[in-house]
């Protein structure tokens, strides 16, 4: 027995001496530097919550901007448009919509003390996709802290994709398409649904495991934004997060736009355009010459060699060109798809450029009818019609689209003509099976048929406004002079 007592009395002296030495080992590297002290819980030492005075802060803000106590409010509509990046009445149409959400209700903390406002986190959040400034930035104006920004501008984000992705993101109805060509068509380019062009978005928190496969030729690290848009700078469609390493051809090979295409979902087969005498039903986007050879996209002609193509490059560019002024006009209202991103997640990027997406549409939706397209519209509309160029009409027509349920084009006549039971019967090709996505592919990815579509655009426009754009181009030093 005494045996076993000493034993134990060595055995509690060892585990002693042991938590001795390993609470000093602890405390040491802490004193170093190696190891955060935990936080959390209300203990001895730990520094209180500020006072921020949200009450202040909300104070400040409706008395800058909507007026408190009878005064008027000390920024006017144009500061508060470049303040927000959007006028009034669309602020206040997303407040009402958020205010009354419960992730955003003005709540009591644990010492029955109430916490910020509502209009503190928009308004703040707004901040940081307004400017691209960090979380804690905006404490000293909105009176919160940076975990409190963070979180709001998450939640208003997600909020804004949940209520309007399917009202503003979207494709164009009969009506808007109609609205498209006919403006296009009055620019010289019928059946062209808008312009499409993509660009990279610096990813400056881009994780070293990701690092790799975003590499690109310049040595950066972005991701891909593909957009589609027309005259207005309006987003029709919006894709982000492919790697930096795409190109515009991958790109468009991995965007959800092609798959549709593919499928026969889109573009519609219900218009018909005529460009030359030549009919066709497929429209098309106008593109740069990074882009594929694809019947779906009017590219520029590589090497003119004579006034036709150089005419109708001048102004198939100055058509094109809507997408790049698009960037600029998303990218000065919202200055966070401009500067690098410093999310750590894909998905975080996608939801910070719908959200901005969404509310450059929604702005562009509220001013539209100040724009020059619309007042030229609505001369042409006093007029009795839009005319173009020179005297041409506007040529494309709209019908009960195909008698088959099945694509159109070559291919189709082709299959058709190989396969006489199938032509017999009425009904073609099932939409959805595997031959009809390989004939529609087939139709939107013939080199023939685009080649054919410069050809036709080139002499459109040439008997359109070829002699009022003549002057205004550069011809080759060799070549016919026609």
């Amino acid at each position: 027995m005494d045996e076993a007592g000493e034993d134990e009395q060595v055995l509690a002296a060892v585990q002693i001496a042991r938590a001795f030495f390993g609470a000093r080992r602890a405390r040491l590297a802490v004193c170093a530097g190696h190891v955060r002290k935990r936080a959390g819980g209300s203990r001895r030492g730990r520094r209180p919550n500020r006072q921020r005075d949200f009450d202040l802060g909300a104070f400040a803000i409706l008395r800058d901007y909507f007026g408190v106590d009878g005064r008027p409010p000390v920024c006017d509509e144009d500061e508060f448009e470049d303040r927000f990046r959007m006028p009034r009445p669309v602020f206040k149409r997303l407040f009402r919509a958020i205010y009354d959400q419960q992730f955003r209700r003005r709540s009591v903390n644990a010492t029955g003390r109430p916490q910020a406002h509502v209009i503190q986190n928009v308004a703040a959040a707004l901040r940081v996709l307004g400017y691209g400034e960090s979380f804690d930035r905006a404490d000293e104006y909105c009176r919160l802290s940076r975990s409190t920004i963070d979180d709001a501008t998450h939640c208003l984000t997600e909020f804004i994709i949940d209520k309007w992705e399917s009202t503003y993101l979207r494709r164009p109805t009969d009506v808007e398409l109609e609205h498209i060509l006919k403006r296009n068509a009055a620019r010289g380019m019928p059946g062209c649904m808008g312009s499409i062009d993509c660009t990279h978005w610096q990813w400056h928190k881009c994780p070293k495991a990701l690092g790799g496969q975003y590499l690109n030729r310049k040595g950066r690290r972005p991701v891909v934004t593909e957009t589609v848009g027309d005259e207005d700078l309006y987003i029709w469609h919006l894709c982000v997060g492919c790697p930096g390493a795409y190109n515009d051809m991958n790109v468009l090979a991995s965007s959800p736009l092609i798959l549709d295409v593919n499928a026969g979902a889109w573009p519609p087969r219900t218009y018909k355009s005529t460009l030359n005498g030549r009919s066709s039903r497929l429209l098309f986007y106008a593109a740069d010459a990074g882009y594929p050879l694809y019947a779906l996209s009017a590219l520029p002609h590589p090497k003119p060699d004579g006034p036709r193509p150089l005419v109708y490059n001048r102004l198939q560019e100055a058509v094109r060109k809507d997408a790049e002024r698009l960037y600029a006009v998303w990218w000065s209202r919202w200055f966070i798809m401009k500067y690098s991103a410093r999310y750590m997640s894909v998905l975080r990027l996608i939801k910070t450029a719908k959200a901005t997406a969404i509310l450059h549409n929604i702005a562009v939706e509220h001013k539209r009818h100040g724009f020059i397209s619309a007042v030229r519209g609505s001369a042409a509309a006093a007029d009795g019609g839009s005319r173009t160029g020179d005297g041409q009409s506007a040529a494309f027509t709209k019908d009960a689209g195909p008698q088959q349920d099945c694509v159109w084009g070559e291919a189709v006549a082709a299959a058709t003509t190989r396969e006489p039971e199938a032509a017999d019967d009425g009904r073609g090709h099932i939409v959805g099976s595997a031959r009809y996505i390989h004939m529609a592919e087939a139709e939107v990815k013939n080199a023939d048929r685009h080649l054919s579509l410069l050809n036709d655009l080139s002499e459109h426009v040439w008997a359109d406004r070829g002699r009022r754009l003549a002057p205004y181009v550069r011809l080759p030093l060799t070549g016919a002079h026609e």
